[in-house]
């Protein structure tokens, strides 16, 4: 099954070592409203490859445009739940940049970017079992707080395998 979707891991060397992320506009139709993510999206038909989805969702969402050659590697491909309907398939490509890179959030998609030091990441300290909006208040998942919004689901799980930390370590 091709996956119908692709999201941009950019990975920093410095000033620290980091990834950004994004923090997702409020918006009813987006079953990731609000929510922490990496910049990306759906696939479009002049888009000619997932990686060109990636880095055409991480210009129109951060403002950043990488070429294609700093392409470090894909991840395998992961099922992402949606609030209705089936799961999505997701390629995942993670992109090395010397620097963290000045960000320009597009309002409609994105209100926040934040490049988060991949200590903070490692860190068990920083991994909690917590409510996260939306979800029944009694429920738990495991989260880093981030600016007050819980970094969980499907982007938490994709940081946790690309960093190789079981469930125990986070």
């Amino acid at each position: 099954m091709e996956p119908e979707a692709a999201v941009a891991m950019v990975h920093a060397r410095e000033p620290a070592e980091s990834l950004l992320l994004m923090r997702r506009a409020e918006r009813e139709d987006d079953s990731w409203s609000g929510h922490w993510s990496f910049p990306g999206g759906l696939r479009q038909p002049n888009d000619r490859d997932l990686i060109d989805t990636a880095l055409r969702e991480l210009a129109e969402e951060c403002g950043i445009a990488l070429p294609r050659e700093m392409l470090e590697r894909p991840l395998p491909h992961q099922a992402a739940r949606r609030k209705m309907g089936e799961p999505i398939l997701v390629a995942p490509f993670i992109f090395r940049v010397s620097h963290a890179m000045p960000t320009i959030p597009d309002g409609r998609e994105a209100v926040e970017a934040l490049w988060i030091p991949l200590s903070r990441l490692l860190d068990p300290s920083q991994h909690a079992m917590r409510p996260v909006p939306g979800r029944p208040p009694d429920t738990l998942y495991p989260c880093i707080e981030l600016n007050g919004t819980p970094l969980w689901g499907f982007t938490y799980r994709l940081i946790r395998n690309w960093l190789g930390l079981s469930e125990g370590e986070m």
